[in-house]
This record gives structure tokens, sequence and C-alpha cells, in this order.
């Protein structure tokens, strides 16, 4: 049998890049270039070339050897990029997460240009008089090959790149950036959980049934907005910023009260669903909110994890009840939710609840999932000034925003600060909510948030 030189095989696919092989998954990020000088469509493609040369993550794929799936290294060069004709930065982002991937061939990852005329989203207008050419960029990729500490980094590398680019540098191909790990560390953490849970076999199967019970319980939303079940829904997003103000002075709330900034929006997020509930006419004194958040495993890896390329995040759930007449005393409430999530993240809890993705998940990897498995999930990168520290001499980040394609949930809201200012999107599916519901749930949360952040604790 002739050997098949098209790809280098790398190693067996772990247990979390099976579990995201899905069709659909899909993660989109858009950013803003601002530029000295006029960005050449060439120029980015340049740029993206050498990345695409550089950082391994973007030339993994996955093929199966006998009955195993294994990742692999593309052994070609081919880049997915084009200029595309939309205007607007919310249906592009929208059309890209319809977009499929060839997972055996690769790449599993593409990049569309928005036209130059087309104005950007910007957190940083200071820096227009010595910047003053703007572009938007999207990134799109499959989720089995990088989560969103590896997208950062890779926009970072593209930064740095693009900008040597524009000065006429040189570049070497041959000088990897970052380390693609499979994440031994987690392996031996789960190892050492399985080996605590299964001590009971008992107590074992009672908290697996528990969870398969949460999430099979019925969510919220369908309740006060029935819709029809679509099978082919779409991901549909609406984006908001807040500006370094408003950013600020919420961060400065949150240390006051005792709470991180992701429990405080996470709060905000919650008791802002029980108001459209309300309006919806699901009247109840309690919402019992399945929540699910995503965790960046390498916080409980030894050492120095920067530049560990790859997918090392898994979501954790979290049921925490939520008062109708939360305006009361929020500060409190948003208290609570910080000590819930802060259980959550315990080492123990979230390999437990690794494990127990990997035990339930019996059907095929490659196959779709359920939609309803929480009323809503959370992704907050946090700040990631330190991930991006790149200011480039001609081209510097002014603005980004990142989506995900729902496979598990009704909607996700997805955060992140970059350089002082947070950025926010709401995807949700088309057979969940109408874009009014949606724009409307957005809408409520920054006038709650707004409310929020200027009473004092004992006044809400």
């Amino acid at each position: 049998m002739a050997v098949d030189s098209s790809v280098v095989w790398l190693r067996p696919a772990t247990e979390i890049e099976k579990g995201n092989n899905i069709d659909s998954n899909v993660t989109v990020i858009g950013l803003t270039l601002r530029s000295s000088v006029p960005l050449c469509d060439s120029q980015i493609r340049e740029a993206l070339y050498h990345v695409f040369r550089k950082v391994p993550s973007l030339r993994t794929c996955f093929r199966k050897r006998g009955c195993t799936l294994w990742a692999c290294d593309m052994n070609c060069d081919y880049l997915d990029f084009q200029v595309i004709e939309t205007q607007e930065l919310v249906p592009a982002m929208e059309a890209l997460l319809q977009h499929r991937f060839p997972t055996t061939e690769g790449p599993l990852w593409c990049a569309r240009l928005l036209p130059a005329e087309v104005p950007a989203r910007c957190s940083r207008p200071y820096l227009a008089a010595a910047f003053a050419y703007c572009r938007t960029l999207l990134l799109a990729k499959h989720h089995a090959i990088a989560d969103g500490i590896t997208s950062i980094f890779v926009i970072d590398k593209f930064l740095r790149v693009l900008d040597d680019v524009v000065a006429d540098k040189s570049i070497t191909d041959s000088a990897q950036l970052g380390k693609l790990v499979a994440g031994e560390e987690t392996k031996v953490l789960m190892t050492k959980a399985m080996h605590e849970l299964m001590k009971d076999d008992d107590s074992f199967q009672h908290l697996r049934e528990d969870m398969e019970r949460s999430r099979r319980k019925k969510k919220l939303v369908p309740l006060a907005y029935p819709m029809v079940t679509e099978s082919h829904f779409k991901s549909q997003i609406v984006l908001r910023d807040l500006d370094l103000k408003t950013t600020q002075n919420f961060i400065t709330k949150c240390k006051e009260e005792k709470v991180t900034m992701n429990s405080g929006l996470t709060a905000v997020l919650n008791v802002s669903l029980v108001d459209l509930l309300r309006q919806g006419g699901l009247e109840q004194e309690f919402y019992h909110i399945h929540e699910v958040h995503a965790v960046n495993l390498r916080r409980y890896w030894s050492g120095d994890t920067l530049g560990t390329l790859g997918v090392h995040a898994m979501d954790i759930d979290n049921v925490v009840s939520t008062p109708a007449n939360w305006r009361g005393n929020f500060w409190a409430y948003a208290r609570n939710v910080n000590k819930h999530i802060g259980q959550g993240l315990q080492v123990k809890e979230v390999m437990k609840h690794l494990l127990f993705t990997f035990v339930s998940n019996t059907a095929d990897h490659s196959s779709e999932r359920s939609l309803l498995n929480s009323d809503h999930g959370v992704s907050n990168l946090g700040n990631i000034d330190h991930l991006i520290p790149t200011e480039g001499q001609y081209v510097r980040i002014t603005h980004t925003t990142g989506t995900t394609a729902l496979l598990f949930d009704p909607m996700l809201h997805t955060f992140v600060t970059l350089r002082g200012c947070l950025m926010y999107s709401l995807t949700y599916a088309s057979s969940v909510f109408t874009r009014k519901n949606a724009q409307k749930l957005v809408d409520t949360t920054f006038d709650n948030l707004m409310t929020v952040m200027s009473v004092s604790s004992s006044k809400i």
C-alpha cells in the first residue's frame, strides 16, 4: 500500500478534539485593523500565508487510521482567503457560522476581508489620527483545532507578521510559533478524578443521573417564547460594546462588591433573562437558570502555558436560583453567583464534568448534538491585553469580537476585554429567538448593567 504523504501523522486525537470534531462547530472572530498607511489585500494575504506556515495549529486536520481518529499536519500550502462584497459585519459573521470545513484535508480555518470602504467597529478612537486607515478581517476556524486562547495567540502573531510585511522585512517561515500539545496534564487530572469517583459506584451513578436529569429538564426560554423547532436552525448574533470609562467603572464596582467581573456580568445576564421571561408571560418567584461556562483547562496545569496551542477548553454546568424581585438585592445575588462559579471551578469539579461529558456522549462524535442542554452559555476570555501585547509601528488592533455556532445551547454570551473596553456578542438560535427578541435581551442586559453599576449595594 502506498504511503499517504499528503499529511504528517502526529498522534491520536484527544478526547476533547474528538468531542469537538462536529461538522458545524465553527467559531468566528472579527478584527478591526488600523494602519498608518493603506493596507492592501495582498499584504493581508501574504501575512496570513506566513502565519499558516509558522503556527502548527493552523495546519491541523483529522483523519482516521484504522478505527482511530488522528491529528495530522497538512503537508501542503493552501490558504482559504477571500475579499468579500458584504458591506456589514454581522451578516458576514453569520454567513461564516454556516461554513463547513474539509476536516480530513484542511485547512480548518479561513479568512474573509471586508471591502476597504466598510465602516469598522473601533474601541480606540484616539488612534485615528496616527492610524487613519481601517480594515475589518474575519477569521473563522473549526473548534477542534483551536480554543479561544489559541485563537488569540494566532491574532497576536498575525499582527506582528502583518507589521513586518508592511515594513517590507524578511520573514522566515521555518521558525515555528507556539507548540501544538495534547494536554497530558489534563489527562493525568482526569485519571485521578476517575479513580476517586469510581471508589463508590453508587455515588458515581447518582451524580451522573443528577447531571442527566438537569440537562433534560425543560429550559426556560421555550416556555416563555414557544417557537416551531427548526432542524436546521441558524446561529445569529447581536453585538454590543462598552466604552473605556463605562467598562472600568463596572470593573471597579465588581471589586467593591467582592465579585469577579465574570460573575458580575453573569449575574446581569441572568437577571436580564428573568426580565425577558417575565415579559413573555412566564411568572415564577424564582427561576432556576442552567448556565454553561467555558473553562480554559490550562489554568490547572503547572508551569508556563503561554504558546500551548490546540483545544484545551470545556464547558461546566452551573444551576443558580434567580429571584424575580432581584432588584431588591442584586449584589447579594451576584455574590451568590460568584460563590457557585468559584466552587464549580475547583479542579475536582471541573474534571468530574469533563468525565461525565465523555461518559454520557455515547453517540458518534461526528454527529450533531441536541440544542437545548442549558438556558444559556457564557464564554469569557477576560482581559486579553497580555495575550495581544503587539502594538505595531504600522498596524494596530482596535477592536475584536467573537462568536461560536450553537451546538448545545439556545444562546451564548461571549465577551472579552481589550485595551480596557468590554466587547460583547449574543449568539442565538433562530429556532429559539426572533431577532427582535434577541435585540430586546441585549438592550435589557445593558440597561440593567448601567442600573446596577450606579446604585449602592444597600439599595439594590
